[in-house]
């Protein structure tokens, strides 16, 4: 008998999300692991086989957003539910709220044990409160999520701020934060480089920081910027690339991303917080991978822990002063620039590292089963 069934319907079998790698990586080692995907660009079996085994997929085309892609969902849950009652896994990992209605009328039909693990808040994430009608599809979306959750036997989410914006949760709640694998190379050696280098290594769109940042750096001498991601906003990616001091290498491999985390000066993540406000709640990838690399970061979230751990510069979002002066401070002080790098290498190897999130992942499985 399979003893999980991980279900996910993002878009995550053309580039799998990190967190998703490292979860089921880490319950194979252990358990029998089965996962059902949605295959919503109907790529080719050999390329989603480069980037993961041991997948079954639905095989419909759709779209990415909503509303377009609730007409889809229906179908998807469908056969989710098929699955789950062939397979008959004793427990259900469920990730996102796209997934949970399937799995929860699974479990509640078979009674065994369903694992809410909550990536996003989907409408903190992605219905804006402009109107009166969205402000209303945001509280409908919240209340349906708080709901199901509470039929979760455990809920596990990003941070423990974000498991507190549930009204309705299960008594056994679980922060795993996306924290990074120590892929940190000692031997590999720094490039030489004039200028001071900064990484931004996150999807070129809007409301992310970026124009900020080009902004603060147009002028500044010995600075370079170097820029890797999925383009999602071609405008905006044509407009950086007229600054001269901007490289932007494209969508790379995460192992080549990690490259050039690692030798850079520091790494620059900004989220707006106005337009999205789940980002008040989730801690970033790029401040655990900054850790693991031993690279300060430049950011405007998770001060608690950057304040904690010394590895970093707070600024605010859109201040393009305090971002340019952040920029300059590293760049004169070499020093505390690497007194900062080694602060937070510190405090991943001691606190913030995947194998400490596994054990408690673990913990979880052996708890329900």
């Amino acid at each position: 008998m399979v003893d999980i069934v991980l279900v996910r319907s993002d878009s995550i079998f053309d580039q799998p999300s990190i967190r998703d790698q490292k979860i089921i990586n880490s319950l194979r080692k252990r358990y029998s692991t089965f996962v059902l995907g949605w295959n919503r660009q109907r790529l080719p079996k050999e390329k989603i086989n480069n980037h993961m085994k041991g997948i079954k997929l639905f095989e419909l085309r759709a779209p990415s957003g909503a509303p377009s892609l609730l007409v889809y969902l229906p179908f998807f849950w469908i056969w989710v539910l098929i699955k789950l009652c062939v397979i008959r896994p004793k427990i259900i990992h469920s990730c996102d709220l796209e997934t949970i209605l399937p799995c929860y009328i699974y479990k509640t039909i078979f009674r065994k044990k369903l694992v809410f693990d909550v990536f996003d808040r989907h409408a903190m994430a992605y219905i804006p409160r402009k109107n009166i009608f969205f402000k209303i599809l945001y509280s409908v979306t919240n209340s349906f999520e708080d709901r199901l959750s509470k039929g979760a036997d455990v809920l596990i989410s990003v941070s423990n701020e974000l498991i507190m914006t549930f009204q309705r949760r299960p008594k056994y709640c679980v922060p795993i934060m996306n924290c990074a694998e120590d892929q940190l190379s000692p031997t590999l050696p720094r490039t030489e480089r004039d200028a001071f280098t900064i990484a931004f290594t996150g999807h070129i769109r809007r409301n992310r920081g970026l124009e900020t940042l080009t902004s603060a750096i147009g002028d500044l001498k010995n600075v370079e910027l170097i820029i890797t991601g999925k383009t999602e906003d071609k405008e905006l990616l044509t407009q950086i690339q007229g600054i001269t001091n901007v490289r932007y290498l494209g969508f790379l491999e995460h192992s080549d991303v990690l490259k050039i985390e690692a030798d850079s000066d520091v790494i620059f993540a900004l989220y707006d917080l106005t337009s999205h406000t789940q980002n008040k709640y989730v801690i970033g990838n790029k401040l655990f991978e900054a850790m693991m690399c031993g690279v300060p970061i430049i950011t405007n979230v998770a001060d608690e822990i950057v304040n904690e751990t010394e590895c970093g510069i707070i600024v605010e979002y859109d201040n393009i002063e305090q971002i340019k002066k952040g920029i300059t401070t590293l760049r004169d002080n070499p020093e505390l620039c690497k007194r900062l790098g080694d602060n937070g290498r510190k405090a991943f190897l001691e606190k913030y590292n995947w194998n400490i999130m596994e054990q408690r992942l673990y913990k979880v499985y052996e708890d329900l089963l």
